[in-house]
């Protein structure tokens, strides 16, 4: 887990709900991390406040939206799903329309035109349907968005597959981007050191382990602790606290590989597994390379 909070943003005209909804989701938890609250009265502060938070195309720290449906015009709402689709790009945020006047959209045919993840009045608005669809949409955006990814990233390397030289030089590039926002600033909400050792030789790092090091050090002392088992291949994870170590068994297809990542929390069993599908494609693309 390499975020420190979540962010959800809440749109809507009315400053009582922006008030109750706040009081409702002050002590909310997903991972074990706080949830961050955005607000924002109009289609257009919405959109600022998404821009602020992006990350690249189709990529925003942005997890989850709430938005009224009814605002400066009756489908402004429905507007900013469409803008948010549409000319963000972004297919990851979990957006759920929120309305007093039903009457205006109604459900059946909203959720059959817009690409949303749910539709409720504001009276079922309870802090317990709060919770659910919160906990729920920034579950499914960090799975969907460290996926999209992890893909993004072997994209990136593929050219450069041929060099190993190459495929570090691009591995640790797009590491580095990936933590900075549009303004070409360190993104706030992430932190996460990690290390790539290929066949027991360092190959790159971050932060705390952006050199070799201490980044052996860590890997050795892991190394020492009990794994569970990934793969009939030998493929092996330890976790220790917040620091999770990935081991892919060297065979004819995949070179051997540690890898290290240490979060902000201890990682939950999906993201060993999306983490260890990726690994194992890139042990393969440093196999065959040269």
């Amino acid at each position: 887990m390499h975020l420190t909070e979540f962010h959800v943003l809440l749109v809507d005209d009315e400053p009582d709900v922006h008030e109750i909804s706040r009081m409702a989701m002050r002590q909310f938890q997903v991972f074990g991390l706080p949830i961050r609250l955005h607000s924002a009265t109009s289609k257009q502060e919405a959109i600022e406040v998404l821009e602020s938070l992006r990350l690249g195309p189709g990529f925003s720290l942005a997890s989850v939206a709430l938005i009224d449906v009814v605002m400066e015009t009756e489908h402004a709402g429905l507007e900013l799903c469409e803008y948010i689709r549409d000319v963000m790009k972004n297919r990851t945020l979990q957006i759920y329309l929120r309305t007093g006047q039903p009457g205006l959209a109604p459900e059946r045919s909203v959720v059959d035109r817009y690409d949303i993840q749910g539709y409720l009045s504001k009276a079922e608005a309870t802090t317990d349907k709060l919770y659910t669809l919160v906990k729920a949409g920034v579950r499914e955006h960090y799975f969907t968005g460290l996926s999209h990814g992890l893909q993004d990233l072997l994209h990136s390397l593929i050219p450069a597959a041929p060099s190993r030289q190459g495929i570090a030089e691009a591995l640790h590039a797009f590491e580095k981007l990936a933590r900075v926002n549009r303004k070409g600033e360190k993104a706030e909400s992430i932190s996460a050191p990690l290390c790539y050792i290929l066949e027991n030789e360092f190959v790159s790092g971050l932060a705390d382990w952006h050199e070799a090091a201490p980044a052996l050090a860590r890997r050795d002392e892991m190394l020492a602790l009990p794994a569970e088992s990934l793969h009939a291949d030998g493929d092996r994870y330890t976790i220790d606290g917040r620091d999770l170590l990935i081991q892919i068994a060297p065979t004819s297809v995949n070179a051997g590989l540690h890898y290290m990542l240490r979060g902000t929390v201890a990682p939950p069993d999906w993201e060993v597994f999306v983490y260890h599908r990726y690994l194992r494609s890139f042990a393969a693309l440093w196999k065959q390379a040269r």
